[in-house]
């Protein structure tokens, strides 16, 4: 089940914040960092616990798994992390 939910997620964070599915990698990931900057309203590079339930909420239900560190924010290493460890999951056949 977790697995299923981490998909989500991370399915969410690497292509549904795109605008369009046929967009390159650059324009997705732009598309991605500026939803990201959106979501950071207190602009300090980092999404907190309540920015991500005002405007993220996929990465709301997950946040605690994000949070590797315990700090109740999520940093752009964690969200880079959480996406590599998904990667990795998809090339060992696990979903």
């Amino acid at each position: 089940m977790k697995s299923i939910h981490f998909t989500l997620l991370a399915s969410l964070l690497l292509v549904s914040f795109a605008a369009d599915a046929q967009q390159g990698r650059g324009a997705r990931k732009q598309a991605l960092q500026e939803r990201l900057q959106s979501a950071d309203t207190d602009q300090d590079g980092y999404i907190s616990r309540a920015e991500a339930d005002a405007s993220l909420p996929k990465l709301a239900e997950h946040f605690d798994r994000i949070d590797a560190d315990r700090d109740d924010r999520i940093s752009r290493e964690e969200l880079r992390a959480a996406a590599s460890e998904l990667a990795g999951r998809r090339r060992g056949g696990q979903r």
